[in-house]
């Protein structure tokens, strides 16, 4: 006989981020957030678009419309939100800023947990304030299965000084801790998209519905 396990969902906590271009926003995105949220059953995610990437160039559609897709794609998912902060406070996007806003509106006990794929972990060092990352929230990194990746130096050193031995230590105090996850992620891409729009093939099942229908009603990335 099977065990039916249930989970007491008043001992949720934490607040997940999740922040990136969402150039657009796709099914890759959302199952990597759901996968967060159930594994580690934290109180909610928030997807964080970005108004100008530091890193990357310019997306080709407005903050608006990107911002717009996110919400479209959220409806369904009550403990997933958008959170417009970087889209309203305009510039070039630096997450120091955002953490710092949103550990100021959590208080100093919630803990927060930045979410980040390895790509943007292995760019860390090239981030604005990137050492201080730390004192407003905890880094989780998700990478796919067999992926060891070489990391420079100091982004060695600061990962095995502040890693934590657990992912439960990342519910057990409000920042400071980095822990490694590996999740098998969807062969879906935002650049896929893009491409395939501007031929003007089918983007179908490769992102929520209503996203797909704002891309084609805009006709955007043609």
């Amino acid at each position: 006989m099977g065990i039916h396990v249930t989970i007491d969902r008043t001992k949720q906590s934490g607040v997940a981020i999740m922040g990136g271009t969402f150039d657009p926003i796709h099914n890759g995105h959302l199952r990597t957030a759901v996968e967060v949220l159930e594994r580690y059953q934290y109180a909610s995610l928030r997807i964080i678009p970005c108004f100008q990437p530091v890193h990357k160039d310019q997306p080709g559609v407005t903050p608006s419309q990107r911002l717009d897709m996110a919400q479209l794609a959220i409806t369904s998912h009550p403990d997933l939100s958008v959170d417009a902060r970087e889209i309203t406070r305009q510039g070039p996007s630096y997450t120091i800023d955002t953490l710092r806003e949103i550990r100021e509106e959590l208080g100093a006990e919630e803990p927060l947990i930045m979410v980040l794929g390895m790509d943007s972990f292995l760019s860390l060092p090239t981030w604005s304030e990137w050492k201080s990352l730390l004192h407003y929230a905890h880094i989780l990194v998700v990478s796919r299965p067999g992926w060891e990746p070489d990391l420079v130096s100091e982004l060695s050193a600061f990962c095995e000084k502040y890693r934590a031995s657990a992912p439960h230590e990342l519910q057990c105090a409000p920042s400071g801790r980095i822990w490694l996850e590996t999740l098998t992620p969807l062969g879906i891409s935002s650049s896929m998209i893009r491409l395939l729009a501007s031929r003007q093939e089918s983007i179908a099942y490769l992102l929520p519905e209503p996203v797909q229908k704002y891309i084609e009603t805009h006709t955007l990335y043609r």
